[in-house]
């Protein structure tokens, strides 16, 4: 019993220093919208944007693996996860969806429907034991949101983490993007970027989302987000403060920067400030959140080995009764085979006694060892061991 514990509680150690370790595993998905609701030229700096996520990963069969699939009014698989397993050929395989045409309608559902039938299956390359991740890149509301809501739904009980970036123009429109909390895994994972140029601005914080040990540099090129007001010239009076104040706020829940930077001339530097907290609290609840998994581990793990320990006690002690009731069995049929037994054989005498009849064809020869005849000054005792 002592040897059991000691490989236990090794077995336990290396299960914690084990389950302390995240997974570098990722099942990536890109799901992009291809309607023609951007430009031919916003579409390239699109494609652009999930080009530099995926070359900052790491990529490969113990790392993270890519899938593509482009929507309009039906869904198309670019490519799955095994289709591609060198990284210089998947970002020239990105970079070709640059010739696909916009035209059709936004038919979320249909596309989330394909991620999960086709997408995240073994068949295609999904690992069971990696994290999945998906990025719908999409301009608008779904033509159908209840059965986007439900696609989503069933979605998620594939999918771990799902991220919605709304891009382009339409995104001003707060009705254009109310099906977004309804796909998101989190509110977290919601981004609104009205202006296209600055998708840039978002890669470093998405791929650190993806991948911790992601490459994390800064975007050459990417242009400045620059305030201008297209509205008025004049300073704003007390009132108008207050309410372009209250504005501000609304923006900051729904995690964007774009909307009041047009409004506001007058605060350039309190962008850079809002980017720079939402990173902050982002990285602290994604700690949290590792916290929370390595306790459940630990505690799964302990009621294991408790329901371990508990089971060996329960096949000892039944396995030990097992024993002690063939002993007296045999008890019973030495009794019947040596009636003499019942007189005694002296009072210092010590005997084996191996059972030679019909009962030594049922029962093994070994169990003459639980039987011990220890001699009294009153008779016979029979033993068991």
């Amino acid at each position: 019993m002592g040897q059991l514990i000691i490989i236990l509680c090794t077995a336990f150690y290396l299960i914690i220093m084990l389950t302390s370790t995240r997974s570098a595993k990722n099942d990536i998905s890109f799901l992009v919208d291809t309607t023609d609701d951007v430009s031919q030229d916003e579409f390239y700096q699109i494609i652009d944007f999930i080009y530099n996520i995926t070359s900052r990963l790491i990529i490969g069969p113990n790392d993270s693996m890519v899938a593509l699939v482009t929507f309009n009014t039906s869904p198309k698989t670019q490519f799955h996860f095994n289709d591609i397993s060198d990284k210089s050929s998947l970002l020239d395989a990105i970079m070709s969806i640059k010739n696909n045409s916009l035209t059709g309608t936004r038919e979320t559902h249909l596309a989330l429907n394909h991620i999960g039938d086709n997408i995240y299956v073994s068949s295609q390359g999904m690992r069971t034991d990696a994290q999945s991740s998906m990025l719908l890149i999409t301009y608008g509301k779904s033509q159908s949101p209840t059965q986007t809501q439900f696609a989503a739904f069933f979605l998620s009980s594939t999918v771990q983490a799902i991220y919605v970036i709304g891009v382009g123009s339409m995104m001003y429109d707060p009705t254009e993007r109310t099906d977004f909390p309804n796909i998101a895994s989190s509110t977290e994972n919601i981004f609104y970027i009205e202006e296209i140029p600055y998708l840039c601005h978002y890669i470093l914080n998405i791929t650190i989302k993806l991948d911790s040990n992601a490459t994390q540099s800064e975007v050459d090129g990417c242009p400045e987000i620059t305030t201008t007001s297209t509205t008025t010239t004049t300073i704003p009076t007390t009132t108008e403060m207050e309410t372009t104040e209250f504005t501000y706020s609304t923006v900051l829940t729904y995690s964007t920067e774009l909307t009041y930077s047009t409004e506001l001339t007058y605060s350039t530097e309190l962008t850079y400030s809002t980017e720079s907290t939402y990173s902050t609290d982002s990285l602290s609840k994604e700690q949290t959140s590792d916290r929370a998994i390595i306790v459940v581990s630990v505690i799964t793990v302990v009621l294991v080995l408790v329901t371990v320990i508990v089971g060996i006690t329960v096949i000892y002690y039944l396995l030990k009764y097992r024993k002690r009731k063939r002993c007296l069995e045999l008890i019973t049929v030495l009794a019947r085979e040596y009636p003499d037994m019942k007189n005694g054989l002296g009072p210092s005498r010590v005997k084996y006694i191996e059972t030679k009849h019909e009962y030594k064809n049922v029962h093994s020869t070994k169990f003459h060892t639980f039987l011990k005849l220890s001699m009294i000054s009153n008779g016979t005792k029979i033993v068991c061991r």
